[in-house]
């Protein structure tokens, strides 16, 4: 899965860290970051969703999609997108 997050404060560059980290507590057993890199003015997360989490991939990113934007406080959540294998 791919997350595009604008900054609300300070620059792209200045906040990648912080988009990792705040993205990785968010998803804690959920999944796992693989990539994080700046695109213009907004930071590209990618994941993988845990396959050992006990649910259908269409509930997953539901939940995903509605529990991400909540959790990473610090940034705007400008798109979400799944990744096809």
């Amino acid at each position: 899965m791919i997350v595009y997050l604008e900054p609300l404060y300070g620059d792209v560059q200045g906040n990648l860290d912080r988009a990792k980290a705040e993205t990785e507590k968010a998803l804690g057993f959920r999944g796992t970051i693989t990539r994080v890199k700046a695109k213009g003015n907004q930071i590209q997360v990618v994941f993988k969703v845990n396959p050992q989490w006990d649910l259908p991939l269409g509930e997953k990113m539901t939940y995903l999609a509605d529990w991400l934007p909540v959790r990473v406080r610090h940034f705007k959540v400008t798109c979400r997108l799944l990744e096809k294998a």
